[in-house]
């Protein structure tokens, strides 16, 4: 069975590609002059030492995000992908014998990775990481709960009260927390979620992403934080890897984080993604929309094929035939992808230049007509 990845490089084919969560979208004014002044970056990133670029980099986001928590970690490190980071973790679980919970649906290369490193991951579902009392019933028996928060691809974000009931259950149970806060800047930065775990006394470990935001050409950075128990043996497995990631790549991302803050996200992004989302569901129809994922505001939308009467890996191969990339559900289904359940969705992504996004559209619109028709 080919992986999500496989299916994201079928969709560089495409004229319309619309499969990967990459962000592809038009530069907005500010991204622009950052651009322009790329060789004054260059210039003034070679000046600096790593530490000190590291350091910058690090109080830039956090103050993106709004989250004092963030530099008051104990542990710092930062990779060249969020990918990256998954098989640090891994690594580092496999190394210790840790039994992992791991959030389902959500993009396969995690279940992938940390089986590749020899870690089985059991799953758990969106509804028992809500519900306190599904969850406190989940928790015996494992050590880590990996958590994508907001999930990929329904949205699903947790608010405060939630997550910090989740925190304590963990807490309670010895339980380390996992986060991959990948698709973190889709929402507004309303509460410090580095302060709740450390208030709580959690254990931790919780990674970022740039490249599912800023459209930087690939060049992306992942900061990987983590409680005092992590530390040591993280850093000893990065040292082994990796010696830092490029100060010129810290330096032009922390740019955009900068103009981020002084425009706000709802200008620099979050307003372009509502509006693609809209357009989508103009084009296609709410009822395409599976019904978790209608309040979300990440920059993906997770369709149903159910009104078709075809499965996911079908309604892929027709629109590739119409020049439109996209994915198959069943791959977000890591631990049972050919069950009934698992096969009846896509992913769309929002986040790709304006006329190949219309050029999606319309060609998903025509065929979804016909389709439903048939």
């Amino acid at each position: 069975m080919k992986t999500l990845t496989d299916y994201e490089q079928i969709g560089f084919l495409t004229e319309a590609n619309l499969a990967d969560g990459h962000a592809y979208q038009g530069l907005t004014a500010g991204q622009e002059v950052i651009v322009d002044r790329l060789g004054t970056a260059w210039r003034t990133s070679e000046a600096e030492s790593v530490p000190e670029s590291e350091h910058r980099y690090i109080g830039r986001y956090a103050r993106l995000i709004g989250s004092p928590g963030l530099q008051a970690a104990p542990g710092h490190l930062i990779l060249p992908t969020a990918s990256n980071s998954i098989d640090l973790v891994a690594a580092y679980l496999t190394l210790t014998g840790k039994r992992v919970l791991l959030t389902c649906p959500t993009f396969d290369n995690l279940a992938l990775i940390l089986r590749r490193r020899g870690a089985d991951p059991s799953p758990v579902s969106e509804r028992e990481v809500r519900d306190g009392e599904s969850l406190a019933r989940r928790l015996p028996g494992a050590h880590v709960l990996f958590l994508v928060n907001p999930n990929n691809p329904t949205g699903t974000n947790l608010s405060e009260d939630a997550f910090t009931a989740l925190v304590r259950a963990c807490v309670e149970h010895g339980v380390t927390i996992v986060i991959d806060a990948s698709f973190r800047l889709f929402y507004p930065p309303a509460w410090d979620t580095y302060r709740v775990l450390q208030d709580l006394g959690a254990s931790y470990i919780v990674f970022e992403d740039t490249g599912k935001i800023f459209p930087t050409q690939d060049m992306k950075a992942s900061l990987l934080s983590c409680s005092a128990d992590h530390r040591a043996p993280l850093r000893e497995i990065y040292n082994e890897i990796y010696l830092c990631v490029s100060k010129f790549t810290l330096r032009v991302l922390g740019e955009f984080f900068e103009d981020a803050r002084v425009t706000g996200l709802n200008r620099s992004l979050h307003r372009l993604v509502a509006r693609r989302r809209t357009r989508l569901r103009q084009a296609l129809g709410e009822d395409l929309v599976e019904r978790e994922a209608r309040p979300s505001r990440i920059s993906v939308e997770w369709l149903s094929t159910a009104g078709t009467g075809l499965d996911d890996q079908t309604v892929v191969r027709e629109l590739r035939g119409h020049g439109v990339g996209v994915l198959p559900g069943r791959g977000f289904f890591w631990d049972s992808p050919h069950a009934p359940h698992s096969t009846r969705n896509i992913r769309v992504s929002l986040m790709k230049p304006d006329s190949e996004f219309e050029r999606g559209l319309t060609r998903m619109a025509e065929y979804f007509d016909k389709a439903v028709r048939r």
